[in-house]
């Protein structure tokens, strides 16, 4: 039977997230033990392109879910040319991801594109390959929740504010699983607690650890009937 492990913002850190991976049982050899990421994938931490192996490995062999995040956008749009990078670098850790992918000799930004586009020739693809949602039984896994447009309504955004998402949004019959806020925020602001574990409130769980700071991956496994089992 199939189990799903599910974890998000790992932000560059590749050692926390395979850490808590053992600890939950998860098993590199077993066919049926599959990871869902939710996204932010890179940025901030110094193990960025040992991410992009592990990561790629497992898609490769068809055990890796992507959800796309607001900072893997940030990635692919730098590569595509749709963005400078510039804010990313300046206030989203974006630098940290470039200086591991590009060549040490580029020192333009066009450069830097350029020779990671050369060295990565199936970056672009693996980041277009990420989805915005994926459900399982009742849970609906995104990165960010939806936004609510008054010409659109409720849709997926992975730069949700997700405080108006849990305060606003009505979830049933299913329950929400997400990143991109830290937990400790929404356990302080929705629940009073001062607590970094996973956040719990009836139709959402959030699962970011602040791994940049924390140096924790929270992980939550599925059974493939869509049952929260650990």
């Amino acid at each position: 039977m199939k189990r799903y492990f599910v974890f998000s913002d790992i932000h560059g850190h590749l050692k926390p997230l395979i850490e808590a991976l053992d600890k939950i049982g998860f098993s590199m050899d077993n066919e049926d033990h599959i990871l869902i990421s939710l996204g932010d994938n890179f940025d901030r931490g110094h193990e960025n392109l040992l991410v992009y192996g592990y990561l790629r490995h497992f898609k490769n062999k068809g055990r890796l879910i992507m959800i796309r995040g607001n900072h893997d956008d940030f990635l692919l749009d730098f590569l595509t040319g749709k963005s400078d990078g510039l804010f990313n670098i300046k206030y989203n850790g974006f630098g940290t991801t470039l200086v591991e992918f590009a060549d040490q000799k580029a020192t333009s930004i066009d450069l830097i594109r350029d020779s990671i586009n050369q060295k990565f020739p199936t970056l672009i693809n693996f980041l277009e390959s990420m989805v915005d949602t994926f459900q399982l039984g009742n849970y609906i896994f995104t990165h960010a929740g939806l936004t609510y447009d008054t010409d659109k309504g409720w849709y997926i955004y992975n730069f949700s504010k997700m405080k108006d998402f849990i305060q606003t949004f009505d979830p049933r019959p299913y329950t929400y699983v997400f990143g991109h806020t830290h937990a400790k925020s929404l356990n302080l602001y929705e629940l009073g607690i001062n607590s970094n574990e996973i956040f719990y409130k009836e139709g959402f769980i959030g699962i970011d650890a602040n791994t940049t700071l924390s140096k924790t991956v929270h992980v939550l496994v599925f059974d493939e009937a869509g049952n929260l089992i650990g």
